[in-house]
C-alpha cells in the first residue's frame, strides 16, 4: 500500500469511480454520506474478518492486533506501533511517553479538533496556542517566541491531510531541545512523516480516509524507550507480556480491540486504490476551481503534493463564506466548517489568557474564510461536477 500521486485523467479510473459511487443523479449531496463511506467490497471483506473474531471469541485482545501493528510499523518504517482504542488515546499516551506531565507546556495550533488540546488538558499539561499559516498548519516561525522554561513538546497537526511545515517544525524543535508529537489523524498514507516527530499518532475514525467500524487509533515511533513507555501507558501500566504485573503506578485502558484491528486489516487492502481515487478527485477540484482562484473569489489548498486529502478546504473571499454555505444548501448540497471554534475561543481556563497575550490576527483571518466541500473515497464524478457548478454559479 502506498499513497498515490495525482493522476492524469484515465478512462479506467473514471469508470471505476462512477461504478463504485452508488450515487443517484440529482439526489442530495451530504457532506459525508454515511452509508456510502464503505464500498460493498470493503463491507464484505470486513465482515469476513469480523466473523473470524466472532468465532474465536477474542473480541478485545487477539492476533489481529499484532498483525496490524506489524503492517503499520513496516509501512511507516517505524520500529514500533502501538494500536489504541482511539486517536485521542494515542495522543494522551504519546504525551506521557515522551515525558510531558502536569504543569508542562505544549505548543499546539488553535484550529484542530478538540481532541488535540483535550489530550494535553487530560494529563494536567497546558496548551500554548500558536498562529497557523496559509497551509492551515502551525507556523514554524511561531515556535521561538512561544518557548518558555516549561515548554516540553510541540504537538503539530497535519490538518486536512497536508504535512506542510512538519520538517521545519522538527528543525525548530531540535534547536530548542523539544519533543515533537505529530497528530497525523487526517493524513494517513505519507510514510515520511515518521522522520519529523518522536511520535506520530493516527486515527481510524470511520470518517477518515481509512476508517474502522468504530473508534480506534495508533501511535508510531522509532524510539524503543518511548515505545516501551507507550505500551505500558496503553494497558494499565502493566509490564508487556506479564499479566497484571504493574511497572508504572497507573495506565489507561486504551488498547485497540481485536475486532477493530481485523476490520482495519481488511480495509488496508483497499487503501492504495482509495488513495488514488481521492487524489484524482482533489486533482479535478483544483483543475475546475482554479479559474475562480484566478479571479480572487477563492483560495485553493497550498499543499498539492504531500497531501492525503482527508478534507478539501477552500478559502472564500471575505464575507462570502456563510453565504456560499447557505446557497449550496438551497441547491441541496452540504458544505461544512472544520472546525468552527478556535481552541483559544473555547471554554477553557487559558482562553482569555492567550487572547490577551498573543495576536491571532493571521489565524482568525484564515479561519474566518475557510470551509470544506465534500470529498470521500466513493464520491462520483457527477456529484463533484454538481458541487463545482454550484460554486461557480454562486460567484457569477
Amino acid at each position: 500500500m502506498k499513497l498515490a500521486q495525482l493522476p492524469t485523467e484515465k478512462e479506467g479510473l473514471i469508470n471505476l469511480i462512477n461504478n463504485e459511487a452508488g450515487y443517484e443523479n440529482g439526489a442530495a449531496i451530504p457532506f459525508l454520506p454515511f452509508a456510502r463511506l464503505n464500498s460493498s467490497k470493503e463491507r464484505a471483506a470486513c465482515l469476513e474478518k469480523m466473523a473470524k473474531v466472532v468465532a474465536s471469541g477474542q473480541f478485545t485482545s487477539g492476533d489481529f492486533i499484532a498483525r496490524l501493528e506489524k503492517r503499520l510499523a513496516e509501512y511507516y518504517r517505524a520500529s514500533s506501533c502501538i494500536a489504541t482504542s482511539s486517536g485521542t488515546d494515542a495522543l494522551k499516551i504519546a504525551l506521557k511517553a515522551v515525558g510531558v506531565g502536569a504543569g508542562d507546556e505544549v505548543i499546539v495550533p488553535p484550529n484542530s479538533f478538540a481532541a488535540t488540546e483535550n489530550a494535553i488538558f487530560s494529563i494536567g499539561a497546558r496548551p500554548v496556542y500558536g498562529n497557523i499559516d496559509a497551509s492551515f498548519n502551525l507556523s514554524p516561525s511561531e515556535i521561538p517566541r512561544l518557548v518558555t522554561a516549561r515548554t516540553k513538546a510541540i504537538l503539530a497537526v497535519c490538518l486536512y491531510g497536508s504535512i506542510r511545515n512538519m520538517s521545519a517544525i522538527a528543525q525548530e524543535a531540535r534547536h530548542h531541545e523539544l519533543r515533537v508529537i505529530i497528530d497525523a489523524a487526517q493524513c494517513f498514507g505519507i510514510p515520511d512523516i515518521i522522520n519529523y516527530g518522536d511520535v506520530v499518532t493516527l486515527s481510524f475514525n470511520p470518517f477518515k480516509n481509512i476508517g474502522g467500524f468504530g473508534k480506534s487509533g495508533a501511535l508510531l515511533t522509532c524510539s524503543s524507550a518511548i515505545a516501551k513507555r507507550a505500551r505500558q501507558f496503553s494497558h494499565h501500566g502493566f509490564c508487556e507480556g506479564k499479566k497484571n504485573v504493574k511497572v508504572q503506578n497507573w495506565g489507561y485502558n486504551s488498547r485497540m480491540d481485536n475486532i477493530q484491528a481485523a476490520t482495519l486489516l481488511a480495509k488496508l487492502s483497499f487503501f492504495t486504490l482509495n488513495a488514488l481515487k481521492r487524489s484524482y478527485l482533489a486533482y479535478r477540484y483544483i483543475k475546475k476551481l482554479t479559474p475562480l482562484e484566478n479571479r480572487g473569489c477563492i483560495t485553493l489548498p497550498v499543499e498539492k503534493k504531500a497531501n492525503t486529502w482527508n478534507l478539501f478546504p477552500i478559502r472564500v473571499i471575505a464575507g462570502k463564506r456563510d453565504e456560499l454555505i447557505r446557497f449550496a444548501k438551497i441547491m441541496n448540497i452540504e458544505f461544512d466548517i472544520y472546525y468552527p471554534i478556535l481552541g483559544y475561543d473555547g471554554a477553557n481556563e487559558y482562553a482569555l489568557t492567550y487572547q490577551d497575550k498573543i495576536s491571532f490576527a493571521t489565524s482568525r483571518s484564515i479561519h474566518a474564510s475557510v470551509l470544506q466541500i465534500p470529498l470521500h473515497n466513493h464520491m462520483s464524478l457527477e456529484e463533484q461536477d454538481r458541487i463545482v457548478s454550484v460554486i461557480h454559479q454562486f460567484f457569477q
